[in-house]
C-alpha cells in the first residue's frame, strides 16, 4: 500500500477523488429529491444549509446565484437536473428586513466593497456610512426574488398575499419553493422545513452569526449609531419586496430604528 501511494501521481489521485465524488454526488441525486437553498446573502442560510447537509438524504446545495454558467460544477450539474431536464427540485428561500440585511451584506463583504482589508481598515463610522451608501448595491434585496426566483423557476412570489406566518410554499411543474422570514422563530423554520422536506426530526444548529466575526464590534457600533435619510428610508420601505413580505407593523419599526431623527 505505501509502495502504491509513493508509485501513484498526486494528480492521477485528484482525479480519482473528483470521479468518486461525482459519482457519489450523481447517486445522491435519485436517492431523494435534490434541496437547493437558494436566497440572497445574509439571511440565515447558512445554518439551514449545513444543518440539512447532516440531516437530509439527498443532495443539498446552497448558493446565492443559480444558472448554467455558474462556477460550481455541482450548481451547474443541479441546473441541468431541474431546468434543462425539468426534474424534481426542493427549494428553500429566506427573507430579511432590507436595510439590516444590507448593513449585514456590507460588512461580510467589507474589502469588496471597501477595497481594504477589515484588519488593515481604519474607517470612522461617519466614513463607514458614507462608503456604504455609495458603493454597495442596495437594489439587491428588493430585485432578488424577480431576478433569481422567477426568472429561474417561473414562480412569481408577488402573485399572492404573504401569510402572516411569515412561511409560504409556492410550486410550478416540477420545482417547490418554501420561502421563510428570517425573523420567525427557529422553531417554526423546524416545523416549515419538517413539512416541506417530509421529515421527522430535523434540528436547526445556527452558524455565520455576525456578532462572532471579526468585525463584530465595529457592526455592532454601525448599527447602534447610523441613521439613513428619508430618500434612502422610503426607498427600501415603500418597495415591493418589503410590503409584500413584512407588516405594516414590521416596515414601521424599521423607518423608527434606521431613520434620522
Amino acid at each position: 500500500m505505501d509502495i502504491l501511494k509513493r508509485v501513484i501521481p498526486k494528480p492521477v489521485k485528484r482525479l480519482g477523488r473528483k470521479w468518486v465524488d461525482q459519482l457519489y454526488f450523481e447517486r445522491q441525486l435519485r436517492r431523494a429529491t435534490p434541496v437547493l437553498v437558494y436566497q440572497m446573502g445574509k439571511v440565515g442560510s447558512s445554518s439551514i444549509y449545513r444543518s440539512l447537509l447532516k440531516q437530509y438524504a439527498g443532495v443539498v446545495l446552497h448558493s446565492h446565484s443559480f444558472s448554467l454558467n455558474h462556477e460550481a460544477p455541482k450548481i451547474r450539474r443541479l441546473f441541468h437536473w431541474a431546468i434543462v431536464n425539468a426534474r424534481p427540485l426542493k427549494v428553500i428561500s429566506l427573507t430579511r428586513e432590507p436595510i439590516g440585511r444590507n448593513v449585514s451584506a456590507f460588512f461580510q463583504n467589507f474589502e469588496r466593497v471597501t477595497g481594504v482589508p477589515y484588519a488593515e481598515a481604519n474607517f470612522s463610522i461617519k466614513e463607514l456610512k458614507a462608503i456604504f451608501l455609495s458603493n454597495y448595491k442596495h437594489e439587491i434585496p428588493l430585485k432578488w426574488f424577480d431576478n433569481n426566483i422567477l426568472a429561474n423557476f417561473g414562480i412569481d412570489v408577488f402573485s399572492t398575499p404573504f401569510p402572516e406566518n411569515g412561511i409560504s410554499t409556492y410550486s410550478n411543474n416540477n420545482i417547490e419553493l418554501l420561502v421563510m422570514r428570517l425573523e420567525i422563530s427557529d422553531n417554526e423554520k423546524i416545523t416549515a422545513i419538517n413539512n416541506f422536506l417530509g421529515l421527522d426530526r430535523f434540528q436547526l444548529h445556527n452558524t455565520n452569526i455576525g456578532k462572532k466575526k471579526g468585525y463584530s464590534k465595529t457592526y455592532k457600533a454601525f448599527t447602534s449609531k447610523v441613521k439613513f435619510s428619508p430618500d434612502y428610508i422610503d426607498k427600501m420601505c415603500d418597495s415591493k419586496y418589503f410590503n409584500y413580505f413584512y407588516s405594516k407593523e414590521a416596515i414601521n419599526a424599521a423607518r423608527k430604528k434606521w431613520s434620522e431623527r
